[in-house]
């Protein structure tokens, strides 16, 4: 049967269940989870381990299966099921840095950031070098320390350092969840002036700024509403990047991200279109999925929380083109700001945070593009074995 499973024969592997197994055993529950989970999805396999479990407690794989379906239904209900039951599996087995770690998932997915870092942090006592509780674990606690907690600060650069220790980061303020060892040490800021694109840009900054002027209703004498309007709050297209908002408002305009080219949007602002199709670094990153290249809006009184970006692999461009003043970027430990018509590069895998407390929206034209050291063929961005990847858990 586990080799059907493994396999992914899961229709051969039910019907064999079905028809020469006692359902009543534990082990039978197991295995239809397993294989009506991979016909009908994680969500729909949920009764089949609950079965084995109320025969075998002990049973920690239907268990932690259990807890991967009950998550896939994402309702308050099944999140509460779910919490319950990854408390039970940290208990059961308290020496397993796995099972505290998927406690502190859980109660990510429940927004329970305080017990989540608690979580993580105990994962980390059981296996200081525990990839999921470093990536995770510094997340989170850079959302905790988001309002200037210092003891929170102080919390997430202790696991910095561990991830420093144990391997996976090179520097305490530089934590994406994807890092290329080769292209370490890092650094923050980069000198504008040794990419050769920058050049262009700066060149075409006033027409650029003339399309954003236009898609906005026409400068100064236009609405906030009508300025607004063209623009998209952030984390429509990723949520994750909604949760960077501290205070105040984040939109954007996106011409290529996610591996596509939003054709409206490029239509609407040809020069700055033209102008990005001539930067073949940015294309290329946009479209294998490692970054985009956007207008960025920020409203007054708007603060980004800091955080790390997702990868070492790219950098970051902003060329500025609506700045009245009060905005501030902070990457590694040194603060800049914008000027219209000019452009700053950094490497957002370090540490990075935004205040805007200027009078007028800030907008910027934001071009990822890749990290100039990484080689052609590294070119892409792989997620695989990081942090919540997994299949299901067999016995």
């Amino acid at each position: 049967m586990p080799s059907l499973l493994q396999a992914g024969r899961f229709a051969e592997a039910r019907a064999l269940l079905c028809v020469g197994a006692d359902e009543a055993a534990p082990i039978t529950q197991f295995y239809l989870g397993i294989a009506v989970g991979g016909i009908d999805g994680e969500a729909a396999s949920c009764e089949h381990y609950e079965r084995a479990l109320a025969v075998l407690p002990t049973l920690h794989s239907a268990r932690n299966n259990l807890i991967r379906g009950l998550l896939k239904r994402a309702t308050p209900a099944s999140f509460a099921a779910a919490l319950a039951h990854a408390e039970a599996s940290a208990e059961l087995q308290p020496d397993a840095a796995e099972m505290r770690y998927q406690l502190g998932v859980v109660r990510m997915h429940c927004n329970d950031l305080d017990a989540a870092a608690d979580a993580y942090e105990g994962t980390l006592e059981i296996d200081a070098s525990h990839v999921g509780a470093l990536v995770n674990g510094a997340h989170v606690l850079a959302q905790l320390a988001a309002d200037g907690d210092a003891c929170q600060r102080a919390r997430l650069l202790r696991v910095a350092r561990l991830g420093v220790a144990a391997g996976l980061w090179a520097h305490e303020l530089q934590r994406p969840p994807h890092r290329l060892p080769e292209l370490c040490p890092g650094r923050p800021w980069h000198d504008k002036r040794a990419f050769g694109f920058v050049a262009l840009l700066e060149a075409a900054a006033p027409q650029i700024r003339a399309e954003l002027l236009a898609l906005r209703g026409g400068g100064g004498a236009a609405s906030a509403a009508a300025a607004a309007a063209p623009f998209s709050a952030v984390g429509g297209r990723a949520a994750h990047d909604a949760s960077l908002v501290a205070a105040g408002a984040w939109r954007e305009y996106p011409f290529l991200g996610g591996g596509m080219r939003h054709d409206a949007h490029c239509a609407r602002c040809p020069v700055t279109a033209s102008v990005l199709e001539r930067i073949p670094e940015a294309v290329g990153c946009a479209m294998s999925g490692g970054g985009e290249s956007l207008f960025s809006c920020l409203a007054p009184g708007t603060h980004l929380r800091a955080h790390c970006g997702s990868t070492n692999a790219r950098l970051t461009c902003h060329l500025g083109l609506l700045v009245p003043g009060g905005a501030t970027i902070r990457c590694g430990t040194e603060a800049r700001e914008w000027a219209e018509g000019e452009c700053i590069v950094f490497d957002d895998s370090f540490e990075h945070e935004v205040w805007h407390e200027g009078s007028a929206d800030r907008v910027v034209l934001l071009i990822n593009f890749w990290h100039p050291m990484l080689p052609p063929d590294k070119r892409r961005i792989d997620m695989s074995g990081q942090a919540g990847a997994g299949e299901y858990e067999m016995i």
